[in-house]
């Protein structure tokens, strides 16, 4: 099958009839973001698809609707002339209608097809058509959008209809299956004739004690093979649907690690934000007192504020002198009125003065001092008074003339200023400081609050394009890969594990049942066992014949998949590929080098021609075994590849003897025009994708895609 010619008509950004032609090899269509490319891809999806109609409004040219008038009619269509066996047409289309308020109605869908019969055409229902000349089975190995799903083994089937479809495997379906409930005729035959011979054995009198113990040894060894098998079964099933589950989220595995990175690097922005907003300090008024910034200003109050605390306390200083200097006089007059200065009252002391009173004899002097005299009465008083001061009475308290101490806590304060009087000093600095400090963490912040905008910008968009995916499902990707991949390792694990035990359980069968058949000689079951053998080695031939008929297509597409990897590698490493079937029938690709070392993590580049190779190798199969080839459309294949391997790449895809269409930007230099060199060294049909100018960049019914050759 060659695509000759496509043409579009209103679809989306495609306004009224856009035709484009092919030839039978390489053809590059290039177009920025945006220009229409991957809508030109669309469009051959909703062709190809013969399995519903999608009769969506949204497929509609928003220039040709705003056009319209009231009541006005218009055509939606896609058609695709191509050779298969001779010149066919396929093309879907519908009717759709703009009522008095606006509204689209869409009506009469058409997917018609045409053939040539001779020199007449014939139609033909276009599904029908599409189908038997590009069945769908086959066009999943044809249209890829974007890397991500150039592996068609993601697929769980695709295997199996490769191997049905292209090898000779299908011709063993009547004779084996490997299918309990839908056993081929060696699978049924050999069951039987194992029935007839035990039933046969069963019925020997001759044996019947060794009979009975074999055949209860076999039971058990087969009800156990049994468990076992269901159990392998059921864990196969599980690495089935956990490998499954794991390809769903490879194509959201990108978006989730790159949303994973945009939430780490907004948490990280947001947390550095919140410490920088944390040490901005504007409390500017409370400052005003519990830092003195009060004072920044008032230098002549404070020296007025010292002057008067110093005049204060010189004058209480005056006051405090002259209240002593009275105090003074009075003890002063006191002793003069007296005429002398009088003793302390404990001079004599106590015991003294009593034995001076009772001996009549001062003595201090040494005089006699009779009882009743003016000597003997001043010793008694002066004897009283001693006593009388040593006793605990109320002594007579004096009023401080400054009972408070206002004047001292002025002088504290005063002191403490002069002595800070260097940071009152600097305190216009210091407001001045810190208002520049909470300028310069409100602009940071301000600048991180920036660069968060654009984080949450680049979440949106990404969430915008990953096909309805919301951010907590991209999120639990994470969560699910990991819970599925130890699920999916735990049932390998216990595969590897039941399929040993079902090795040794199959050995010890067979060892007894070699024990069981050789009972059967010179018995009237021999016969039963001759037959029963000669159907089981026929099963067995059969068995081994379908799995060597496997093996061999595999390594006939590993074969061609490495002659295509090294022909869109030359002058680089590129490995061989290995397809590896893996036990639920799946396949897994994989790269090697010579010594079998697996490369467990191939260059995104890399990956991708190794996945193009098996495609081309696929399409090589097709052709072989159906005589007819089928066209590989790409949209973005090589997104990942430097600009010198990219180069290469497409002068290498020109070479291919294989119809190749190609969507891609590698042609257009970085401000969005043609890269004329690169293209000058392609050999191959070139078209422009874009759109036409002017445009509104925000009115989509001003978009209008037109297609311009630019190399034939």
């Amino acid at each position: 099958m060659i695509i000759k010619e496509i043409t579009i008509e209103n679809f989306r950004s495609y306004y009224e009839t856009n035709t484009i032609k092919f030839n039978d090899g390489l053809s590059i269509l290039i177009g920025d973001n945006g220009d229409g490319k991957t809508t030109f891809f669309e469009a051959l999806e909703w062709l190809f698809d013969t399995s519903k109609q999608n009769l969506d409004s949204r497929l509609i040219s928003e220039k040709k609707i705003s056009e319209m008038t009231e009541d006005e009619s218009s055509l939606l269509r896609v058609a695709m002339i191509f050779d298969h066996d001779g010149e066919k047409i396929v093309e879907k289309s519908f009717i759709f209608t703009k009522d008095s308020e606006g509204k689209i109605k869409i009506s009469d869908f058409q997917f018609k097809g045409f053939e040539s019969n001779g020199s007449e055409r014939v139609p033909v229902q276009g599904g029908v058509l599409l189908d038997r000349c590009f069945e769908a089975a086959i066009r999943k190995y044809c249209l890829f959008k974007g890397e991500e799903n150039l592996n068609v083994f993601n697929d769980v089937e695709a295997l199996k209809y490769l191997i049905d479809t292209f090898s000779n495997i299908k011709q063993f379906d009547p004779y084996y299956t490997e299918d309990e409930n839908n056993q081929g005729f060696t699978e049924y035959a050999e069951q039987l004739s194992r029935k007839a011979f035990e039933k046969a054995m069963k019925s020997d009198k001759q044996n019947s004690q060794q009979e009975r113990e074999l055949s209860t040894q076999m039971e058990n060894f087969r009800r156990d093979l049994s468990n076992v098998r269901q159990r392998l079964r059921s864990n196969q099933e599980n690495v089935t649907t956990y490998s499954g589950k794991l390809d769903e989220l490879e194509n959201s595995k990108e978006a989730s690690e790159l949303l994973r990175s945009i939430n780490s690097r907004l948490t990280s922005l947001k947390e550095k934000k919140g410490q920088i907003e944390r040490v901005i300090n504007e409390d500017y008024s409370i400052k005003l007192l519990d830092n003195l910034w009060i004072l920044s200003d008032f230098q002549s109050v404070f020296a007025e504020f010292q002057d008067k605390v110093s005049k204060f306390s010189k004058e209480k200083r005056k006051l405090e002198r002259e209240e002593e200097r009275l105090k003074g006089k009075e003890e002063l007059a006191k002793e003069i009125s007296q005429g002398f200065i009088p003793l302390s009252a404990n001079v004599p002391d106590k015991i003294s003065m009593q034995e001076m009173v009772s001996e009549f004899v001062c003595k201090v002097c040494g005089r006699q001092a009779p009882e009743g005299s003016e000597a003997h009465d001043f010793m008694v008083n002066k004897l009283k008074t001693l006593i009388e001061s040593q006793q605990a009475n109320e002594k007579e308290v004096s009023k401080p003339l400054f009972p408070n101490n206002f004047v001292k806590e002025l002088e504290q304060k005063s002191n403490a200023l002069e002595y800070n009087a260097s940071d009152i000093n600097n305190l216009l600095n210091i407001i001045k400081d810190n208002i520049e400090f909470n300028d310069a963490r409100k602009a940071e912040a301000n600048k991180i609050q920036e660069s968060i905008v654009v984080e949450e910008e680049n979440k949106k968009k990404l969430l915008a394009q990953n096909d309805g995916l919301t951010e907590d499902q991209l999120q639990n990707a994470y969560i699910n890969i990991s819970t599925w991949y130890e699920n999916k390792n735990k049932s390998e694990v216990q595969i590897s594990i039941l399929q040993r035990e079902e090795e040794d359980l199959e050995r010890n069968l067979a060892k007894i049942q070699n024990q069981y058949e050789n009972l059967a000689k010179d018995s009237h079951a021999e016969i039963f066992r001759k037959i029963h053998s000669a159907l089981d080695k026929i099963k067995i031939a059969f068995k081994n014949a379908k799995q060597t008929n496997t093996q061999e297509f595999l390594m006939q597409l590993e074969e061609r998949a490495n002659k295509y990897l090294e022909e869109l590698n030359m002058d680089g490493f590129y490995g061989i590929i290995r397809i590896i079937r893996t036990h639920d029938g799946r396949a897994n690709i994989a790269l090697q080098d010579k010594n079998g070392t697996l490369i467990s993590n191939p260059n995104q580049a890399l990956k991708t021609t190794m996945f193009m190779s098996v495609l081309f190798a696929v399409s090589d199969l097709t052709s072989l075994r159906r005589e007819n080839d089928y066209p590989l459309i790409f949209d973005a294949p090589t997104s990942s590849f430097s600009y010198q391997k990219e180069g290469d790449f497409f002068k290498v895809i020109s070479k291919i003897n294989k119809q190749c269409i190609i969507f891609t930007k590698s042609f257009l230099t970085e401000n969005g025009t043609l890269d004329n060199d690169k293209i000058a060294a392609q050999n191959c049909t070139i078209y422009r994708v874009e759109k036409q100018r002017p445009f509104d960049d925000k009115d989509l019914s001003t978009i209008h895609t037109k297609l311009t050759l630019i190399k034939g």
